[in-house]
């Protein structure tokens, strides 16, 4: 079939519609620039809502948190001190530390006719993609809500880990005090030489109240079971359920063996703990 052939080419480095500027703010700084003004690396048209203008964080809105004071400079509006300090009513200063952050859209793209909020929202869902993942090989959550649940579980979980390297029957010698209070999320068990049966494992507390006189109270209602064959709780078809989830500091744990399977040896119990 005739035709033109055409082969397009693109030459220079990604294009990019905005310029960005970082301060981290330290005596040098403070010794060169004038008090609250800033000058920026990339001129910008006034009025024209091109600059966010971000304070350790927290985006400051023009007229409110910064004023627009020539094409090269904006000053920061950072508030005045309150009636009780003791410089009342004078605006408050930068710091050492303090961390501003600019971007100033181009001049160019505003000429071309180019929406500037179009283009802060598709920043905005490249920065939440972006973070729905930790490194760039990660597979990333569905949604940032989930990776945030995330975070939050793996921050506030803690274990108290009871070990017996010889399983046998009743109640181990031994008990453990929370160092924390919370509540029960699961417990998790695993041998280090499976059983050719099944191992049965209680887990019992007693509150600090009764430490001197003990008084244990199994906190499942459906006991740990390691399936013969199996070293962890985890494949067994009965999973444990926890019945008793309130944990106070120094409330103390140990385990109770109903049943060792012939072989097992080296059990480990973790209680898993929202704190």
């Amino acid at each position: 079939m005739a035709g033109t052939k055409m082969r397009l080419q693109r030459y220079g480095g990604e294009v990019t519609h905005r310029h960005e500027q970082e301060i981290i703010v330290d005596q040098n700084f403070l010794d060169t620039n004038n008090g609250l003004y800033i000058t920026l690396t990339h001129p910008y048209v006034m009025g024209s809502n091109m600059l966010d203008v971000y304070y350790n964080g927290q985006r400051l809105s023009e007229g409110g948190g910064y004023e627009e004071i020539d094409p090269n400079t904006i000053r920061l509006d950072l508030g005045v001190y309150p009636p009780i300090h003791k410089q009342a009513g004078q605006p408050v200063p930068l710091f050492i530390g303090d961390e501003i952050y600019i971007t100033a859209w181009k001049a160019e793209y505003l000429q071309s006719g180019g929406n500037i909020d179009t283009l802060r929202f598709l920043a905005l869902e490249e920065e939440i993609i972006e973070a729905r993942k930790f490194n760039s090989t990660d597979t990333p959550f569905n949604r940032l809500d989930d990776r945030l649940d995330y975070i939050q579980d793996r921050a506030t979980l803690r274990a108290i880990v009871l070990v017996l390297p010889k399983v046998k029957l009743g109640a181990t010698d031994f008990d453990v005090p929370a160092p924390f209070s919370g509540k029960v999320s699961h417990v998790l068990a695993k041998l280090g030489t499976a059983g050719t049966e099944d191992t049965v494992v209680k887990v019992e507390r007693c509150i600090t109240a009764n430490l001197e006189n003990p008084a244990w109270t199994n906190i499942l209602s459906t006991d740990i079971t390691i399936e013969a064959g199996n070293r962890a709780s985890k494949s067994s078809q009965q999973q444990p359920v926890v019945s008793v989830t309130d944990v106070s500091v120094n409330d103390s744990y140990r385990l109770y063996v109903d049943k060792v399977g012939a072989g097992a040896k080296g059990l480990v119990v973790e209680i898993v703990i929202y704190t």
